[in-house]
């Protein structure tokens, strides 16, 4: 093994039919040491469970003051996703670790637990988050309502780097900061650290990820590579043998 890995990026749209066959060839393509996926412990383990619990039984494994975020959450994405027209049970994440598992190759897990980020954002949002979007909303002025526009526009297959949505992360750092801290900002910089010790570990890496992190998680790379951020411990990276037959896999 070399002293120096690689990360190969593939940005998709989670529930993206062009973008499976995106992760798909990529993988075969570079046939990487380990192919890492935006997925946690707890949702690989679900995985390999066949495990096809429902929202409502998902949230349950919860803490408490989490379960109702993640709930609302688990609504409003397969809401959207049907509203654009896709498969809300095919995701890119299964699509790689299959593709994975063909190959023979280990998966690394380099999301954080769904666990803390749900709890987390459960704190973030507490009854005075409405009347705050309410007032951002009404201070939106034309170059908003056009990013808007371009966001809807933009057809879904032809995003295929962290560019072709930074305006809409933009968007939703500007209408809700608290959000965006935690489902965006923070996994960036999780999901960037346990990229480098792989890296540095002398891994070849294909690294599957939704676009909305791209961006974020090349910049932190850089930092971490040049040294340009403080140092922080070691992060541990779970490293999983996937299974040959695999099920749907739920994502968040």
């Amino acid at each position: 093994m070399s002293d120096h890995g690689t990360v190969t990026f593939v940005p998709s749209v989670h529930f993206s039919p062009t973008h499976r066959r995106r992760v798909r060839a990529t993988i075969r393509e570079r046939e990487p040491d380990l192919v890492a996926v935006e997925l946690d412990e707890s949702r690989f383990e679900r995985l390999e469970q066949r495990d096809r619990s429902g929202p409502a039984e998902l949230a349950r494994t919860l803490p408490p003051m989490a379960a109702p975020a993640y709930a609302a959450l688990r609504a409003i994405q397969r809401t959207v996703v049907r509203l654009y027209g896709l498969d809300p049970e095919q995701t890119d994440m299964e699509a790689a670790v299959e593709t994975a598992a063909e190959l023979d190759t280990d998966v690394a897990l380099i999301d954080d637990p769904i666990a803390d980020t749900v709890t987390e954002l459960s704190r973030q949002l507490g009854p005075e988050i409405l009347p705050k979007v309410m007032v951002r909303m009404g201070t939106m002025g034309h170059e908003e309502y056009a990013t808007q526009v371009d966001m809807l526009a933009l057809p879904l297959s032809d995003i295929r780097s962290g560019d072709d949505v930074q305006p809409a992360i933009d968007h939703l750092r500007w209408l809700l900061p608290e959000v965006a801290a935690v489902l965006i900002d923070r996994r960036d910089r999780a999901m960037a650290e346990r990229l480098h010790v792989l890296r540095q570990e002398g891994h070849d890496v294909v690294a599957v990820i939704g676009a909305g992190h791209h961006n974020g998680i090349e910049r932190h790379l850089e930092e971490l590579e040049t040294g340009a951020t403080d140092e922080r411990p070691a992060a541990t990276v779970p490293i999983r043998a996937p299974a040959r037959s695999v099920t749907r896999i739920p994502i968040q």
